[in-house]
């Protein structure tokens, strides 16, 4: 049973437990200040943008962010989680305490975050969210002016854009021809170069005398994140943080004093030193980035002209387990992030989501929804889904594709504790493998009937040799995958939602072999193609026995 709000004392009042507000100064709107001007999209009654004093004063009014920018929104998430644990005080809280007051928070999710800790941590740090700040602006280093012998350009900060040689695919963009970019634009690409930027060259920075131009690649670049999502930002943030404990390394290190954001922090950071580890989820969500950045902007402050890209550091920092990331675990035990594939539905993973232990698999899901084990108020956790920011990328500087995805309610799942769903959790896992097993079962087939019907007079094809072309196994496996994985998926939500994956492999058997049929159909019809068809259709079909055959090696076949 969940508690209800009443079992649980009231809330202590909502605090931002920082130093005394400094003395309130007023930006010229060339500085373009982040709190007030209006450049976060978000969503809810209507589509609209606002700046981070309104999204916080009204983040219970608000259904979520509506960034097209998926790697922005991954970043901006990390810091909107920083500021809420500064202004709920949570971010100071242990154990057991820490967990009964995000639930108190939560039970009274309509009221929102008090307006007077906003208030209060917004004027303390006035002059640290000014995007053009000439001697601190908002994420960026200033020393950039002097150490970097010139700017890399609008487009080199702009994902999407060609820079340098690189051939034009989304805009017609070029480094002769820089096209200036809004500043509330450039703040969400900003975002997305700390936490996903490119590793090796960059513009070069001298600092003391020693002068670099390569760089780490960012913290998050080509890996998936995962978040909880309530049903406004106000719940979504709250379930976002992560909880008591997560980073107990770095802090025991360096101590809660030094659990900072980069805004907050007096000093800039020495380039040459080692990165020190996260003293706490403040350092650890904020300040993981291994570049350095500089906007230029235009004379008014609304638009950047230029920007320097650079790095940051020159040892890359203390390794740490991203909250947000599902990690893979080796045969030797060797954890790694789960890579972003845009090729791979969000639902062929929600079983290593919902699995906090996945046996033979190995892996860990991430840390954030382990810590939703917690108590949640009833309303809230009925209505809890998990969002899932994608940047398909290799892990030094070609760029593919981003994505999103949800997934539905799914708190029961989530949590042990429902005993009643322990069985369904492990009809997931086998839902998913069923459909991989499918998928893998068309492939080979498909690569077997296409070399059968074409190997006598494939070697007269220019084009490389007749045993490369039968390596590649035809353009069939390619259609007949497009079509079966949207169909695989609307089967796999349905049978969730029935709560019932009895003969789930028969039932993507079905799927596969529909897709075989279709694409084979048009050879199918000579006696050639009928011939290498039909020998290879038995691999597809054979899954829709119910003998132990058809079922054995299923764990052999999948996620290939």
């Amino acid at each position: 049973m969940i508690r209800t709000a009443t079992s649980l004392d009231p809330p202590p009042t909502q605090r931002c437990r920082c130093p005394m507000p400094d003395k309130p100064t007023t930006p010229g709107p060339e500085h373009f200040d982040l709190r007030t001007e209006e450049w976060v999209p978000v969503s809810g009654d209507g589509s609209r943008t606002v700046g981070l004093r309104e999204l916080f004063l009204d983040a219970h009014h608000i259904g979520g962010l509506a960034i097209a920018l998926p790697p922005a929104a991954s970043g901006l998430l990390r810091v909107l989680y920083a500021i809420t644990a500064r202004i709920t005080g949570l971010w100071e809280v242990e154990g057991r305490e820490w967990y009964n007051r995000r639930y108190g928070l939560l039970a009274r999710s309509g009221d929102g975050f008090e307006p007077a800790a906003v208030e209060a941590y917004f004027t303390r740090y006035a002059t640290r969210f000014r995007l053009h700040d000439p001697d601190r602006p908002w994420l960026q280093d200033p020393r950039l002016r002097a150490e970097c012998p010139g700017g890399s350009g609008v487009n080199k900060l702009v994902m999407a854009r060609p820079a340098g040689n690189n051939q034009i695919w989304f805009g017609h963009f070029t480094d002769d021809e820089q096209i200036p970019l809004a500043s509330g634009d450039a703040a969400l690409h900003l975002l997305a170069q700390l936490y996903y930027g490119p590793s090796g060259q960059c513009t070069p920075r001298t600092v003391a005398g020693q002068r670099f131009g390569n760089a780490y690649a960012g913290p998050l670049r080509k890996v998936l994140s995962y978040h909880p999502v309530g049903r406004s930002l106000y719940e979504t943030l709250l379930l976002g943080l992560p909880g008591p404990g997560t980073f107990e390394d770095g802090r025991a290190e360096r101590g809660r004093a030094a659990d900072q954001c980069p805004w907050e922090r007096d000093e800039l950071p020495n380039p040459l030193a080692p990165p020190p580890a996260p003293a706490g989820p403040l350092s650890a969500l904020t300040e993981q980035y291994r570049h350095a950045v500089l906007l230029t902007p235009g004379a008014d402050g609304r638009t950047v002209v230029d920007a320097t890209i650079t790095w940051a550091i020159r040892a890359n920092r203390p390794p740490y387990e991203d909250p947000y990331v599902l990690w893979d675990e080796g045969k030797d035990g060797t954890r790694r992030p789960r890579e972003a594939d845009a090729n791979r539905a969000l639902w062929r993973d929600l079983d290593a989501l919902v699995n906090e232990n996945r046996g033979g698999e190995g892996g860990h899901r991430p840390r954030i929804l382990t810590d939703l084990n917690s108590q949640l108020p009833r309303p809230v956790a009925d209505s809890l889904r998990v969002h899932a920011l994608g940047f398909d990328q290799d892990g030094q500087t070609r760029d593919r594709t981003y994505f999103t995805a949800a997934t539905p309610p799914l708190f029961n799942l989530l949590n042990p504790a429902y005993a009643a769903d322990n069985e369904l959790r492990l009809d997931i896992r086998e839902g998913r493998e069923s459909a991989e097993k499918a998928a893998y079962r068309l492939e080979s087939a498909l690569q077997n009937a296409w070399r059968a019907y074409t190997t006598p007079f494939e070697g007269e094809k220019p084009g490389g040799t007749a045993k490369d072309r039968r390596k590649r196994g035809g353009p069939w496996p390619a259609l007949a995958l497009g079509g079966y994985w949207p169909k695989a998926e609307q089967l796999f939500w349905s049978a969730l939602e029935a709560r019932d994956f009895t003969d789930s492999l028969r039932s993507f058997g079905r799927l596969a072999l529909v897709e075989y049929d279709a694409v084979t159909a048009q050879v199918a019809a000579t006696p050639r193609g009928a011939k290498a068809c039909e020998g290879a259709r038995g691999l597809v079909r054979s899954l829709l026995r119910t003998d132990r055959a058809a079922t054995s090696g299923l764990k052999s076949e999948v996620g290939r």
